[in-house]
């Protein structure tokens, strides 16, 4: 059974996510499909209609598919979620959440209602979710629905706010801090579930993540000057044992990003870092740790590399130019590779690595 911690910011979301409520205006709805079923009233406006449709039929738009790199063996292509979705009503409303994400991004005229409708699908999702999973009992027959759930509102969070999180600094860390709290709980969800996960068709994916992430023979050089900052910080030895795992676990990803085919910006890869953070780390950047903002900011150099990737878009660049702002000049030393990652012609087919 998975403890009930590792979901509590999941029941926390429904009041924090975005401006919307389930109450949000919907266009008028259509006969409903069992799938979006509940026990709700009957004006329930977030029974099936003809917007919840268009949120399905965008998941395979290639836009939506540019984060979708289903020939790569640790990818979770968006036909699984789409399958798994189609019986499970919590994850078909995070599923058509995350669509509606999506299209708030491509258009200007239209981007309120989108991330409105979208606040409004991730409420209800966390609400059936709750319903479905009382006691949060990992089996056989809902672990992959769990783990797809979890992981896609934890990427819900996170393109929100790279998105939308950008009026001030200290909002931005307020709101990215959570998100890297319900990403623990992602991990806290596979940690609980993976001997039944590795026996299902996610198990393989899963698998070949931890192997590009573990046995990378190529150690890069982007987050070498971070381990000579902790070592000369007068931090407590704990403080600097979560320090080093968070610059530990973030080179592996720019490692593993380096052999990537093409050394394509991959989205699985850019979204593994937040997931292995420690609670200790997490709460030094809460209080905006200058050490902590550091390699946050290093973390940005590979957010910034994704910025075509709508998941993304300039959170990377609002990052790292915030966090050169908000510390001293005895900290611009430091951050020179984060800076330089500003400067790069990056494109898909010659991606530029330092």
């Amino acid at each position: 059974m998975v403890p009930a911690s590792a979901f509590s910011h999941f029941h926390e979301q429904g009041a924090e996510s975005g401006t919307a409520s389930t109450a949000a205006s919907t266009p008028a709805p259509t006969p409903q499909l069992d799938i979006l079923t509940s026990n709700q009233d009957p004006v329930d406006a977030y029974r099936v209609n003809m917007t919840h449709l268009e949120l399905f039929n965008n998941l395979f738009s290639k836009e939506f598919l540019s984060i979708d790199e289903s020939e790569q063996p640790d990818d979770i292509p968006v036909t699984i979620y789409s399958k798994h979705a189609l019986t499970t009503p919590y994850l078909m409303h995070q599923v058509l959440a995350i669509s509606a994400l999506h299209l708030s991004t491509r258009t200007s005229e239209s981007c309120e209602f989108y991330r409105e409708y979208a606040a409004g699908l991730q409420n209800r999702a966390l609400s059936l979710f709750n319903e479905s999973n009382p006691m949060l009992e990992v089996t056989p027959a809902n672990c992959v629905h769990m783990f797809l759930f979890s992981s896609l509102v934890g990427v819900h969070l996170l393109c929100d706010t790279l998105h939308y999180q950008r009026d001030s600094f200290e909002g931005f860390i307020d709101r990215f801090t959570h998100c890297l709290s319900v990403s623990r709980g992602v991990l806290t969800v596979m940690e609980h579930s993976w001997p039944l996960l590795r026996e299902t068709e996610l198990g393989p994916r899963l698998e070949w993540s931890q192997v590009l992430m573990q046995s990378t023979d190529e150690s890069g050089s982007e987050c070498a000057a971070l381990h000579d900052l902790i070592n000369a910080t007068d931090a407590s030895p704990s403080s600097r044992k979560a320090y080093h795992e968070s610059v530990l676990h973030l080179q592996q990803v720019f490692n593993a990003q380096r052999v990537a085919p093409g050394h394509k910006i991959r989205t699985p890869l850019v979204l593994k870092w937040p997931i292995l953070l420690s609670p200790d780390y997490v709460a030094f950047l809460r209080q905006q740790q200058a050490e902590a903002l550091v390699i946050l900011a290093h973390y940005a150099v590979l957010l910034h590399r994704g910025r075509d990737l709508w998941l993304i878009g300039e959170g990377g660049r609002f990052l790292i130019e915030s966090i050169c702002s908000s510390l001293g000049p005895g900290w611009q030393e430091w951050l020179k590779f984060p800076r330089a990652a500003l400067e790069e012609d990056l494109t898909a087919d010659k991606p530029s690595w330092t």
